[in-house]
């Protein structure tokens, strides 16, 4: 895997410095709330862009820590399945190569899954939630770039990606 030029360790740092601030504001928002005898709901939680901007920098410490991992992972989202994919290179903040993982469902998941049947609606339901996979680099399969865009989200192909710890797949056994 090849080395990124963007410095994720200071980007940390910074982050984990803006949300210390922003949460040291909630937290006195909170105080002057239950002050005021926590009857007047505007008075706590009336800076809404902070509360915005809280979550936002949670989210982005959370890809770095991911991306300063030396294997990290992609899934793309689909309609209700998702793919695993491995992260090839970091092209930059805004740009990243993937490439799918080879996922092959646990025979003993497999049993389960198959044994967890209930007869009903159109034909009957599986318990999706059984699955258990294993997955393997696989260098036959293209890499792709994903780009993220200006509502924080992944995107290639008119597809969703979100950067992940480890790989994640899922069949929708139910169509």
């Amino acid at each position: 895997m090849k080395t990124t030029k963007v410095n994720h360790n200071e980007i940390v740092k910074a982050i984990k410095a803006e949300l210390k601030t922003r949460e040291a504001k909630d937290l006195q928002d909170y105080k002057n709330w239950k002050e005021n005898g926590g009857v007047d709901y505007r008075t706590y939680h009336c800076d809404m862009e902070n509360l915005f901007a809280i979550k936002r920098l949670k989210a982005e410490l959370e890809f770095h820590e991911i991306m300063m991992q030396e294997k990290k992972y992609a899934t793309e989202w689909l309609w209700s399945d998702a793919h695993a994919y491995e992260i090839i290179e970091e092209k930059s903040e805004k740009a990243i190569t993937v490439r799918r993982m080879k996922a092959t469902i646990k025979p003993e998941a497999q049993k389960a899954l198959h044994d967890s049947f209930i007869i009903g609606g159109f034909c009957g339901h599986f318990d999706n939630s059984l699955q258990e996979w294993n997955f393997e680099s696989d260098e036959s399969n293209p890499i792709i770039t994903i780009r993220k865009h200006n509502d924080g989200l992944w995107y290639a192909n008119g597809s969703h990606f979100s950067i992940m710890k480890e790989p994640y797949e899922r069949y929708d056994y139910n169509f």
